[in-house]
């Protein structure tokens, strides 16, 4: 699979209750089956810790993915986010942890445009 990566300033919402999911980032989530309309998924974050996330998507029109507040939020909590961090997600597989999605949380700690993972 050709590399991907992507990244995303979080919002309040994100922060708060679920991910909004660019819509460019279902071509490296599994797939979901027909006629369902979540997926669960292991991910490892930037310092090689697991993570369970569930992405979840409308049932007519627009697909609007999502990840559920559930593992999200422990997440978001965890590593402490707040607006305007970022998250970075990436195809690199992990075959320790057997992922195949790479999500890494950022901070710009000494606000001089220098992320680190967190």
């Amino acid at each position: 699979m050709e590399h991907f990566e992507s990244e995303k300033f979080l919002t309040k919402a994100d922060v708060e209750g679920r991910l909004a999911v660019p819509a460019e980032w279902l071509k490296i989530l599994p797939p979901f089956e027909k006629g369902n309309f979540e997926v669960q998924f292991g991910v490892t974050d930037g310092l090689g810790f697991y993570w369970q996330h569930c992405c979840s998507i409308r049932k007519q029109g627009y697909r609007k993915p999502v990840l559920q507040s559930e593992g999200w939020l422990k997440f978001v909590n965890a590593k402490r986010l707040q607006v305007g961090d970022k998250v970075v997600v990436d195809n690199k597989a992990d075959d320790f942890r057997g992922t195949k999605i790479r999500i890494r949380a950022q901070k710009d700690l000494n606000r001089n445009g220098n992320w680190v993972d967190v």
